[in-house]
Parts: C-alpha cells; structure tokens; sequence
C-alpha cells in the first residue's frame, strides 16, 4: 500500500527537516517545490540525509532565486528521488522562502 503526502515549511537561516522516512517505510521524492516570498533575491539550500551511509548529500547549495520567484524540481511522471527509512530532506534559505515538498510512501521490503 502506498501512501501520498506533501510536508511543506517556511524556511529560514538554519537547517530545518521538511521530511523524514518513517521506520519500515521507503519513499519515492517526486516533487520540490520552493517558492522566495520575500521582497528580495535569496539563495536556499537544500539537502538529502542517505542514514544507511550517514552522509549528508547537497541538492541545491546557496541555489539563487529571485524575489516573488519560484523552483521546482519534479513533478513529471516516473521521475523520483527513491528514499528508505531514516532517510531525510533538510532546507534553509537567506531570505523568506517556502517549500513543498510531495512524496509517496511504501511499506519496506527489507
């Protein structure tokens, strides 16, 4: 059984946890969405947590986005990030900005 959910945050200067794995589930990331709600232009960082490797893997690192502007990566059909428990996606940004970000979660195999 699958199931889909969408964690969404206002981000700020420090990392923050958008989502994480639960325990006995894997996840298919589909879809990052990060919109500059500030008046001026910003850069966000995004990282991927891999706990089986205890290793922290940059996405996006000081990634400009201009003020009122948006970001996206996914959304289209067949197109995943592929994620096991523990797993985790962390984010922060220099200005206000904020993030959606839209898995889909299964019952681990393992």
């Amino acid at each position: 059984m699958s199931t889909k959910i969408s964690s969404g945050a206002a981000l700020t200067g420090s990392l923050q946890t958008i989502y994480t794995v639960p325990t006995h589930k894997d996840a298919d990331w589909v879809l990052l969405y990060i919109t500059n709600t500030s008046g001026s232009n910003g850069t966000v960082t995004v990282n991927y947590y891999d706990a089986s490797a205890s290793t922290s893997l940059p996405i996006l690192s000081g990634y400009a986005i201009s003020s009122k502007d948006f970001f996206q990566i996914g959304g289209e059909i067949n197109k995943f990030i592929y994620m096991k428990d523990g797993d985790y996606i962390q984010a922060s940004s220099t200005q206000s900005m904020t993030i959606l970000v839209s898995v889909i979660e299964h019952n681990s195999h393992r």
